[in-house]
């Protein structure tokens, strides 16, 4: 029992990083996947559409896709 309030303190400081390092990876998959909208003159729904399966394609890249 008296492992429990560590073990949970532990987590509190970890779970918090882990999810800005996601978080960070998101914001540089979607800046990546709007210059490249960009470049190609992507607009509209198309644009939207594009930017959606880019971010899923950089998460796989990257290896945090779910599995």
């Amino acid at each position: 029992m008296r492992h429990i309030p560590s073990t949970l303190f532990t987590l509190a400081v970890l779970l918090p990083a882990a999810a800005s390092a996601q978080d960070a990876a998101a914001t540089q998959a979607r800046r990546v996947c709007e210059a490249k909208a960009d470049q190609g003159g992507i607009t509209g729904d198309n644009r939207a559409t594009y930017l959606r399966e880019c971010e899923a394609g950089e998460r796989l890249v990257r290896g945090e896709a779910p599995r």
